[in-house]
């Protein structure tokens, strides 16, 4: 099993547990924010008494992973897991947890490293228990009399907190038992297992449902189910007890001939009795909980029934949907419930432009960029020509971009009153040439912006030394970049000024447009300020040239919580370009340099049109960027001082973007590469 290949399942019976359940989700979440795995949280309400549901449906509408199924009546634990069970069937693995938090979810990470290692059971293991003397009792004799009578094999402290393997799910669904335990059963598959040692905590909310009742009947299922011994006790008993008496009689048949006389102790003779009475009961009751049991399978009654449901009955099928470029609702995942709160938050609040909401955000984004100044506009365009502005880049002066970016890069450009001057790009990477930047920073150039293309840092080292050489500025273009890194240190960092867009799709998006411009400059800092609001200084004078180009509180505060998780997704863009990669050299992927954080992972077949149909007819959806370089659109063209891109035009005719999003499941992304392998297959 590949280690990132893995949609895991946590299937949670709750009976009574209320109060446990917010603090269950949340270290549940924490336990498996850094696994890389698709998750599928089941809680199965076995009709608790209290209000469980409530909490429930709240948790399922705040986390898209969590879902909720309520039973019709208290089944019992075991079917209550059969339930949640048959929900997750097709999962690669699934973690059976109690709610009543003595089980450490904490625990999940290990689990799951011994399972990848090819074991198909993993039990948590009880070392030590923190629960009331007489139920400590009752377990240790139970555990012991289990482990002499059903299972040698049973752990000696016990459990009930295990990770099986979907082959052991499928034995425990096809044996569809409605009496029996279902540790039993999972010890019965007889896999080779693993265990994980753990300390069972005290319960910290409420009290236990187990009554004394449920548990004698819980050992006495458990015990019948698997082991006829029971009934070989009594047999044995009946037949010593019948040897003693058959001995008592002729002993007392042999004074009555032999030596005339009546044998005393007719009192005990009846106590004898009724002690042999009282075995032969029990022998009985033993055998017809066989019986019980034997009756209970053969009824058609189904073993359980729901009531209600609680997202889908059934994770998706993996092979058979299809794959989306990109998909907003992966990507905010586990975020919704505090994206929520921070929309709510910002509703109820008297400010809505330019509040606490973007002033917090700017101080984050700038620590994160390890930058003095971060500014919030409007979108990335407006901040690569406020960049420009505050830079100090006249009217009339000339740009260099490179030839493959998108359109804004030199819209940007034109809007701040210069003119653009294309220039090729790398027949690797497809960032900037440094030569052709250098061919055209002596034909009197006076800033440049090098675009980190596709999240691709460019060759800042050798862009630096031609710009220092003849004098140009240095605007970065890092709208596809965030979470880059050259030489160590984040893009963005290399310049005067950098622009950044906050675009939904990009590594860093908001819920809308959206984009900063950072700085170490506090001059360019103030003037950015001044020029996103009309050129206004604090008084509300207009004191130089501006723009309406404010950042709103809203897609702050959801940039804010989105700043949050970027480095988890940026860690799950890096692990798809790696499966990627291993896979796909024949299709002539944009080669990485050290530090990328992928924004889009580009393919550059010679037939792209033919790959692209063949994915789409397997229900994979795509993307170009871009299909012109910018020397080929007629308009930049004009405006623009257009040159001669032959590396740059023919890349536009090549390149291809597969899906490469954080939340994309593993296995789609594996399916994508094994598609594109199989039309390669057919191509040669």
């Amino acid at each position: 099993m590949n280690a990132e290949q893995c949609r895991l399942a946590i299937v949670i019976p709750v009976y009574g547990n209320e109060s446990s359940l917010r603090q269950l989700h949340k270290r549940i979440d924490d336990a498996t924010c850094d696994l890389n795995i698709d998750l599928v949280i089941q809680f199965v309400n076995d009709r608790s008494p209290d209000n469980s549901q409530a909490v429930l449906e709240a948790i399922a509408e705040e986390d898209p992973r969590v879902r909720v199924l309520l039973l019709s009546r208290n089944h019992g634990s075991f079917v209550a897991i059969s339930a949640g069970l048959a929900q997750v069937a097709d999962c690669d693995a699934t973690i059976i947890l109690s709610a009543d938090l003595q089980d450490p979810p904490e625990t999940i990470p290990e689990l799951l490293a011994k399972w990848r290692q090819g074991l198909k059971v993993v039990l948590a293991v009880r070392r030590n228990r923190d629960d009331p003397p007489l139920s400590m009792l009752f377990s240790k004799a139970f555990n012991w009399l289990y482990r002499r009578l059903v299972m040698p094999d049973m752990p000696e402290g016990g459990f009930d907190f295990c990770l099986i393997d979907r082959q052991v799910v499928q034995i425990v669904l096809q044996a569809a038992e409605k009496k029996t335990s279902l540790i039993g059963l999972i010890l019965w598959a007889g896999f080779e297992r693993a265990h994980v040692p753990y300390d069972r905590a005290e319960r910290p909310h409420g009290k236990s449902m187990w009554t004394f009742t449920k548990k004698l009947n819980y050992a006495l299922d458990s015990i019948v189910a698997f082991s006829s011994l029971p009934l070989k006790a009594f047999s044995l008993l009946g037949f010593l007890m019948g040897v003693v008496c058959f001995l008592g009689i002729v002993y007392v048949l042999s004074l009555y001939f032999l030596a005339p006389q009546t044998v005393p102790g007719w009192t005990s003779v009846i106590l004898v009795q009724l002690f042999t009475g009282a075995f032969q009961f029990m022998g009985l009751g033993i055998l017809g909980e066989y019986f019980w049991n034997n009756l209970e399978q053969t009824r058609k009654r189904p073993l359980f029934i729901i009531d209600k449901s609680i997202g889908p009955s059934a994770p998706p099928a993996k092979v058979e949907q299809g794959v989306l470029f990109y998909d907003p609702e992966k990507v905010a995942g586990r975020q919704l419930q505090p994206l929520q709160a921070s929309f709510t938050r910002v509703l109820h609040s008297r400010r809505l432009i330019l509040g606490k909401e973007v002033e917090r955000f700017e101080q984050e984004l700038a620590e994160a960029l390890e930058m003095r100044h971060a500014v919030g506009v409007a979108n990335g365009t407006d901040a690569l020509t406020l960049a420009l502005w505050a830079s100090g880049i006249e009217p009339g002066s000339t740009v260099v971009v490179p030839a493959i970016s998108a359109p804004a890069t030199a819209v940007a450009v034109l809007r701040a009153g210069c003119q653009p001057l294309f220039a090729d790009v790398s027949p690797d990477t497809l960032t900037m040439s440094p030569e052709a930047l250098a061919l055209y920073a002596s034909q009197g150039a006076q800033a440049v912006i090098p675009v980190h293309l596709y999240g691709n840092p460019c060759d800042l080292n050798a862009i630096r030394t031609v710009s220092e050489s003849y004098g140009l500025k240095i605007i970065e273009d890092c709208a596809q970049s965030f979470g880059s890194t050259f030489g160590g240190r984040p893009c963005g960092g290399f310049s005067t000024a950098s622009g950044f867009s906050f675009y939904p799709t990009k590594n860093l998006g908001a819920y809308g447009d959206g984009g900063a411009v950072v700085t170490n400059d506090d001059a360019i800092a103030q003037r950015l300020r001044r020029m996103r609001f009309y050129g206004q200084d604090g008084s509300g004078e207009c004191v130089e040239l501006g723009m309406n180009s404010r950042l709103d509180e809203l897609q702050a505060a959801l940039l804010h919580e989105r700043l949050k998780t970027v480095a988890r997704h940026n860690r799950e863009r890096v692990r798809i370009q790696e499966i990627y990669d291993a896979h796909l050299g024949g299709l002539n992927p944009v080669p990485s340099r050290p530090g990328r954080v992928p924004h889009l992972y580009v393919v550059r077949p010679e037939n792209r049109a033919g790959l692209q149909f063949h994915l789409r007819q397997e229900g994979i959806q795509t993307g170009i960027h871009y299909n012109k370089a910018l020397t080929e659109h007629a308009f930049l063209a004009k405006m623009g001082k257009a040159s001669a891109c032959p590396v740059a035009e023919k890349a536009c005719g090549q390149v291809l973007s597969l899906p490469c999003y954080p939340g994309l499941p593993l296995p789609q992304v594996e399916r994508v590469a094994a598609c594109c392998q199989d039309w390669l297959k057919g191509e040669r």
